[in-house]
């Protein structure tokens, strides 16, 4: 009786489609959503592209997700995944679960075509927070340049990169340790079945992302499960590359095991290896959250499967897929070390430079001013150039940048682009960053979103109207620099990044002989 009154319903809400706007209804391979105008936009909020991680489902891969009968709303953001409410949050925590694996898409309502690039953002967070739903990732304006926009949830911290010994025994042939990849890498697939629906392209698709979604998106790059998924990449302010990567089985130089750090955990929640991974499955999420220590990182491990090894190793042995690349960094990346601090802070990382070399690389600096600039370079723009270097091994295109403009409003609050201050630029939504946003910023925002949309719609970011970009490789050394001035850059700091990527290379290297 009640799937009877079930469609009983639904047919009436299908006949009266003139009334709601039939733009608005689409059915997926999971059932039908509807959605809601905004601003001459479509968005479809909430969708589900994989089952709930929790109870049995807590440390697996992403499971299918089951249809559901009748119509479900798409007119609210999901649940945030499982995260410890920072000082450091940069938005307002919703209401979380474990029944987080949520997208949402954006597509403009008028459109004279039905194959629009698609641009897949990963968010950041250091793989311990963040989220596909907080607002300034989600903007209507971001899509009417005909780009069909996703934004995506994964499993972070303990919930989306663990690998104790008992799953590993317990696992079978499912892959361990990596989950919250592995969702990245289902809901790419479901874009692959699905956003033909929304006029999406399946084969034009752009994975683009900052900070620890840059670097999830540099594990992407040399993941063989990813390819085909997506065709395009950009990756904003990465720091995956030049410093070792955690190894599932081994320690790597100053890092130990993926299984260590989890059985470290485990014993610091009073279970001991034998008791089974099922009693931890058992507690809620928000009693695994209460124990988290905040000094101990689950992130991605080199599991020989899903990342076969260091990604700069692969990277610069050809091994990366052979898609168009934008890549670079922000010139106050430091910021991030200063938000952060302990053994992240710039000071502590300045001291991992000679100070010898620290004078003939940086003359005339001193204080954190050559603390925030070894940062910078050691950290994420060495690593950056690094990644961009090794491109030459394929064939496809790359594009190499550098950030250095401030908002308005900020330019006597702070000495550069702080890490992620990018974001709004690229995604429009200065409005909700800013206080106050002047024309200079809107003529910034609008050059860095065309760059990017045109380089997921031909793999070439250059539009008329704009400075020539051209492609990067090391005789060129070809940087555009986005700041107060659009400059097309030669050889940019050459001697200082190549320095790092230098002694990064021969730290790495020497770390795997051993």
């Amino acid at each position: 009786m009640r799937h009877i009154l079930t469609f009983f319903c639904f047919s009436i809400l299908l006949s009266s489609c003139n009334v709601l706007d039939s733009d608005l209804l689409v059915r997926v391979d999971s059932g039908w959503l509807l959605g809601s105008k905004e601003n001459q936009v479509l968005s479809f909020k909430g969708i589900p592209f994989a089952a709930s991680t929790g109870g049995m489902n807590r440390w697996r891969p992403p499971q299918r997700k089951l249809s559901w009968q009748g119509m479900r709303l798409a007119r609210e953001y999901g649940d945030f995944c499982p995260q410890i409410k920072r000082d450091t949050l940069w938005f307002e925590l919703g209401k979380t679960s474990e029944d987080c694996l949520t997208l949402n898409v954006w597509t403009p309502k008028n459109t004279s075509t039905s194959k629009l690039p698609v641009m897949v953002w990963i968010h950041g967070g250091g793989y311990l927070q963040g989220s596909g739903n907080i607002p300034r990732l989600n903007n209507p304006e971001f899509v009417k340049q005909d780009v069909v926009l996703v934004t995506i949830n994964y499993r972070l911290n303990v919930f989306g990169f663990f690998a104790h010994p008992d799953l590993v025994q317990q696992s079978g042939d499912e892959m361990v340790g990596n989950y919250g990849l592995l969702d990245i890498i289902s809901a790419l697939e479901w874009v692959q079945r699905n956003i033909h629906l929304f006029n999406g392209d399946p084969n034009n698709v752009t994975v683009f992302g900052e900070s620890a979604g840059a670097s999830l998106i540099s594990y992407l790059m040399i993941s063989p499960q990813s390819e085909g998924l997506f065709h395009k990449a950009i990756s904003q302010s990465s720091a995956v590359g030049l410093a070792p990567d955690t190894r599932i089985d081994k320690q790597v130089g100053f890092k130990i095991s993926g299984v260590e750090i989890a059985k470290k955990f485990t014993k610091r929640m009073g279970f001991e290896s034998g008791q089974g991974i099922d009693q931890l499955r058992q507690l809620s999420s928000r009693q695994i959250i209460d124990q988290l220590d905040p000094s101990t990182v689950f992130g991605p491990m080199i599991d020989e499967v899903l990342i076969p090894d260091h990604a700069g190793l692969l990277f610069a042995k050809g091994q990366q897929h052979d898609v168009p690349f934008l890549i670079g960094g922000n010139n106050w990346e430091a910021s991030l070390g200063r938000q952060i601090g302990g053994g992240f802070s710039p000071k502590f990382i300045s001291r991992l430079v000679p100070k010898k070399d620290r004078d003939t690389l940086y003359p005339g600096l001193q204080g954190e001013q050559l603390e925030d600039q070894v940062f910078g370079d050691l950290v994420i723009l060495s690593t950056a150039r690094h990644m961009a270097n090794q491109m030459k091994h394929v064939d496809s295109k790359t594009y190499h940048y550098h950030f250095s403009y401030v908002a308005s409003e900020k330019v006597d609050k702070q000495p550069g682009a702080a890490h992620s201050d990018d974001i709004a630029f690229v995604m429009k939504t200065l409005g909700i960053e800013l206080a106050s946003v002047t024309e200079e910023d809107e003529e910034i925002s609008n050059l860095m979103h065309n760059y990017w949309v045109q380089f997921a719609r031909t793999g070439d970011p250059n539009v008329p109207g704009q400075m020539n970009w051209t492609p990067y490789n090391q005789d060129n050394g070809s940087v555009l620099e986005i700041g107060d001035t659009i400059t097309l850059r030669s050889n940019f700091m050459n001697e200082r990044i190549n320095y790092h990527i230098n002694r990064g290379t021969n730290f790495l290297q020497s770390m795997e002989k051993r």
